[in-house]
This record gives C-alpha cells, sequence and structure tokens, in this order.
C-alpha cells in the first residue's frame, strides 16, 4: 500500500482520481480499510464479517481501470448492513444468532446494483438485531452475533439504531461507503449520532427485494457517507426498478441527483423551519444553523409540525412483520417456516437473547394476513394522518420545498408517510455528541431536498471523531 497518501476521510472523486493518475489503486485504498477494521474494530464492534474476496474485488477493479473500464463506484469499497442479502461466503443474519449460519446464496437487489457499478463488497456492518424489532429496552447497536457497536465519538454515547454498524463505521474511516436500511428512525437516527450524512429515499425509490423485512409499508434502504456527494452518487446508483418490489414500479423522471449538487440552485427556495423543544445548547446550534441556511439565499418560515399523537410506530408493524419474515423464511434453506419457529429457537437459547424478545412475542400473536380491521383501519388513518393531512398538507399550504428540522427530530412522521429524510452534520455538543439537521419532503422530493442539504453543507466541515 503506498505510504505517500493519506485515505483519511477519503472520497469517491478523489479515489477515482488516484486511480486514473496511478497514485494508489483499489487495492490500496481496500487493504487500508481491512488494516482500519483490524484496529479499531474490536473496539467499536461496527462490522459483524469482512468479505473475504473483497481484495480480490479490488485488484479486479484495478484491471478494469488499466482497461479504459469507467463506472460510478468502480473500486470503492462498501459495507452492507447485515439484515441485506449478499452473496458468497458473506452470511446475512440480521445479527441474530438464530441466523448466524445463515449463507443467503444472493444478493439483494440493491447489492446486484452497487456490483454492476463497479463498487466492492468490504463485508457486512452490525445492527441493533432484528433491525431493532426483536423486544423492547435493548440498547441502540447490540446484536447476538455481532456485540454491541459503540460510537467513535465516545464509548458512552448513544451510537443510534438500527444502522448502527453501518454509521460508526463510515464515521471511523472503516470504509468509505455503507448500506443501511429504516423503517422508522433508523438511517436518520445513527446518522445523525454519529455526525455522517444518510439518506432514507422515499419508500420504493429503492429495491426491497432482499431485505430482511419489517414493514411492507415503510420499509426502505439508502446510502450512508460522509459527504453528502459521496451518498448522492451511491443513491444514484441504487435507484431503479425492480419486478418483484411493486413499489419501484413508479418512478417519476427527472435530472440526475447530482446535478442537484449546486448551491445556486437553492436560492429562493422555501424552507420550514420546524420549531422543537430543545435543550438551551441544541437550540442555540439549532439557531446556528438556520443563519446559514440564511446565507445560503433560502426563505424560511417557522412552522410546527401537525398533531401526530395518533400515530402509533407499532401497529402496522406487528402485524406487517409477520407476514413479511414469514415469507422471507419461506425463501430460504433456513430451518424456520414461521415466526413461532424463531420464537422457540430462542426460547431454547435464552442466552442468546438476553434482552428478550417481546416485540417478535407480540408480533406472533396477530393472523399475518392483514386482514384485521384494527390493522386495515390504522394504515390507512396512518397515510392520512402522516401524508395528506399532515406532511403534505404543512407543504403544500405554505408553499415550502421542504422542511428543516434539528438532529432526528421527528422522524416518525415522514417514516409513516414513506417521505425522504437527509441529514448532514453540522457541529458537537459539549458532551462531543454530533449535532445535525435533517432535510424532509414530499414524495420523490430527493431532488429538492439535496439542493437544501448541499446548500448547507457547503458552511460546514464535518467533524473527525478521536480515534
Amino acid at each position: 500500500m503506498t505510504d505517500t497518501f493519506d485515505f483519511m476521510e477519503l472520497d469517491i472523486e478523489t479515489a477515482h482520481r488516484g486511480y486514473k493518475e496511478g497514485t494508489f489503486t483499489a487495492r490500496d485504498v481496500t487493504a487500508y480499510y481491512l488494516i482500519r477494521i483490524a484496529q479499531f474494530n474490536d473496539k467499536l464492534r461496527a462490522v459483524i464479517q469482512v468479505n473475504p474476496d473483497a481484495l480480490f474485488e479490488a485488484e479486479a477493479a484495478d484491471r478494469a481501470f488499466r482497461r479504459g473500464v469507467r463506472l460510478p463506484l468502480l473500486g470503492i469499497p462498501v459495507l452492507i448492513k447485515d439484515n441485506v442479502e449478499t452473496d458468497g461466503l458473506m452470511k446475512t443474519t440480521a445479527g441474530a444468532v438464530a441466523l448466524a449460519h445463515h449463507f443467503a446464496g444472493r444478493d439483494a437487489h440493491l447489492v446486484q446494483s452497487l456490483r454492476a457499478s463497479g463498487a466492492i463488497i468490504l463485508g457486512k456492518a452490525n445492527l441493533s438485531e432484528w433491525a431493532n424489532f426483536l423486544t423492547e429496552g435493548m440498547p441502540n447497536g447490540w446484536s447476538g452475533v455481532g456485540g454491541q457497536t459503540l460510537n467513535p465519538y465516545g464509548d458512552k454515547l448513544d451510537v443510534g439504531g438500527s444502522s448502527s454498524g453501518s454509521a460508526s463505521a463510515v464515521a471511523a474511516n472503516l470504509t468509505l461507503l455503507a448500506v443501511g436500511s429504516e423503517t422508522s428512525g433508523s438511517i436518520i437516527h445513527p446518522s445523525v449520532h454519529n455526525g455522517i450524512v444518510g439518506i432514507k429515499p422515499t419508500v420504493g425509490l429503492i429495491s426491497r427485494s432482499g431485505i430482511i423485512p419489517i414493514s411492507r409499508s415503510q420499509d426502505t434502504a439508502g446510502p450512508m457517507a460522509r459527504t453528502l456527494e459521496d451518498a448522492v452518487r451511491a443513491l444514484e446508483v441504487m435507484v431503479g426498478e425492480d419486478p418483484t418490489d411493486p413499489a419501484t414500479l413508479n418512478l417519476p423522471a427527472g435530472p440526475p441527483y447530482r446535478t442537484c449538487l449546486d448551491e445556486r440552485q437553492a436560492v429562493g427556495m422555501r424552507v420550514g423551519v420546524v420549531k422543537a423543544d430543545l435543550s438551551e445548547e441544541e437550540q442555540s446550534l439549532y439557531g446556528e444553523a438556520i443563519e446559514l441556511l440564511k446565507q445560503s439565499g433560502i426563505d424560511l418560515v417557522e412552522v410546527e409540525l401537525p398533531a401526530h399523537d395518533t400515530l402509533d410506530q407499532g401497529d402496522i408493524l406487528y402485524h406487517e412483520f409477520k407476514l413479511g419474515i414469514e415469507a422471507y423464511l419461506a425463501s430460504t434453506t433456513l430451518p424456520y417456516e414461521t415466526l413461532s419457529d424463531l420464537i422457540d429457537w430462542n426460547n431454547e437459547h435464552p442466552e442468546t437473547i438476553p434482552h428478550g424478545q417481546k416485540t417478535f412475542e407480540k408480533a406472533d400473536e396477530l393472523s399475518g394476513r392483514l386482514i384485521e380491521a384494527a390493522y386495515l383501519t390504522r394504515r390507512l388513518d396512518d397515510v392520512r394522518d402522516a401524508k395528506t393531512d399532515g406532511l403534505d398538507r404543512l407543504l403544500n399550504e405554505q408553499r415550502l420545498h421542504g422542511l428543516v428540522l434539528p438532529h432526528d427530530y421527528n422522524y416518525d412522521m415522514a417514516a409513516k408517510a414513506g417521505h425522504p429524510t437527509i441529514t448532514i452534520p453540522y457541529r458537537l455538543k459539549a458532551s462531543g455528541a454530533p449535532f445535525g439537521l435533517s432535510f424532509t419532503g414530499t414524495s420523490y422530493a430527493e431532488r429538492d431536498l439535496i439542493r437544501l442539504a448541499y446548500a448547507f453543507e457547503r458552511h460546514v466541515t464535518r467533524p473527525v471523531p478521536p480515534l
């Protein structure tokens, strides 16, 4: 590996320039991240498994570069959250000991897209076990397979969940890019807490095929990176229609997402500044960040989120999880057919689930057929309260391109509505914990949110953890 280039905070553009100029190779970069994992993963527990073929994939990328091949992510290492299927000698465990020996034998649709773009699959990232849908009160970032993921900004700080390993690894420079998944806050929450960029896209923008499911209504995957540009480059690759996922079959046309990385495009945009109940320190940081948006020529309007006390995150998820997980099990060679089978295995091995499995048990009480009046009513009510009469009404009545919120404030409404959110880190609080902004809009508003987020990011420098 070259000793003349510092790979800390490496981005895609710099990596590709280095490959083209011969300053370093994709193998050098991949080896660097493997060394970082060796140095810091025993502490952070952000990575569950390294791909044994990663260096071979890097060498293949180098050969392709020398032949003149140019692909969006050629030679770029990516960590995949371990509830997303990967082919080869990588397991897909969801962090659960019950799945500890599960080789999916196939790539999720989004992983196929990443490979087709030239990406190197570096390995699998730790997560809150079963994407935080196993039980109540389990620490963020804990899994039976991977242990407790830690925040690189401080052992005592919340690492966020459930894409904890993806966020911690990106923040600590254990990878260049990572993929997370979200049902309700699982990309946004850890991205904010680890001071990185996270894009939770509109549900259906990225295929869910090959992701161990929680909710068909709310599940999505998304990119996590140190810069918005890198996250957007990954987003462009991951977006696409998939015949096996009907939610992806209505993608709107528009310019490439990267063309929105231009602060001039944000001038004159109208944005709602959401009032929030914050500490004095956080309110001060929020005010400073809003002033930076003003300097970008953005028209800011103070707004309040619609009341949404009726939104219960659990109701829909319990019903849809049972159906989704049993359909997933049927597509595998795992020795389980039903959610009850998983519960029984856990009961026979209680040492593997020290926090219990109350969520599993509650979901198993339901039919899994989605015929209950309580489910159907709640599903329609959620769309109305979160989307139609919620975020969309606010955006339309105030003629807003988007909303800006402090850190991961009220991510549940966007999750229920299926709307996109982008996080951008700002500064560290006195505790050493990162603080940032989130930008939310209506369905398929990613381009507007990228314009706004990029205008803000131009004013700040991402803090780097003290490793």
